[in-house]
């Protein structure tokens, strides 16, 4: 199981979080430096390969202090809506975000889904445009 973990207080049995980290399948010298990243106030994203009770594993963390977060994409975006509220046509909105114009009518025409990686980057478009174009390089200093 993917998930991010962060300290939510004072960490004051370490090494029942070492052990508790351990039995989620990370080896002693990941948990050590996952306890470290947390100790310093770090959120440390983790993969936990032995986890097969997630609720259980929280509650276990939770109580040592530290939440466990499962980070997921969206479940849906609405391309349409998202297109419309920065007020560009389909072909603006493919040509801005680096997107097929094929794909972009797809989506609003629901004959495809965006996969998952995607729907995040749409999510991060609906919330901060400008962020995607700088990373994709269209704010350049004149």
């Amino acid at each position: 199981m993917s998930a991010v973990l962060h300290r939510t207080a004072a960490l004051t049995e370490p090494v029942t979080v070492a052990r508790a980290l351990v039995a989620a399948g990370l080896s002693l010298r990941k948990a050590h430096e996952v306890l470290d990243r947390l100790t310093a106030g770090e959120t440390v994203p983790v993969i936990l390969p032995t986890v097969s009770d997630r609720e259980d594993t929280a509650a276990r963390l939770r109580m040592l202090g530290i939440a466990l977060e499962r980070r997921r994409p969206p479940d849906a975006v609405d391309v349409k809506a998202v297109r419309e509220r920065l007020a560009l046509t389909q072909a603006e909105f493919a040509a801005r975000f680096g997107f097929e114009l094929d794909t972009v009518q797809n989506w609003e025409q629901g004959r495809n889904a965006p996969d998952g990686p995607t729907r995040t980057l749409l999510r991060v478009i609906e919330q901060n445009p400008e962020a995607v174009e700088n990373a994709l390089g269209g704010a350049r200093a004149a």
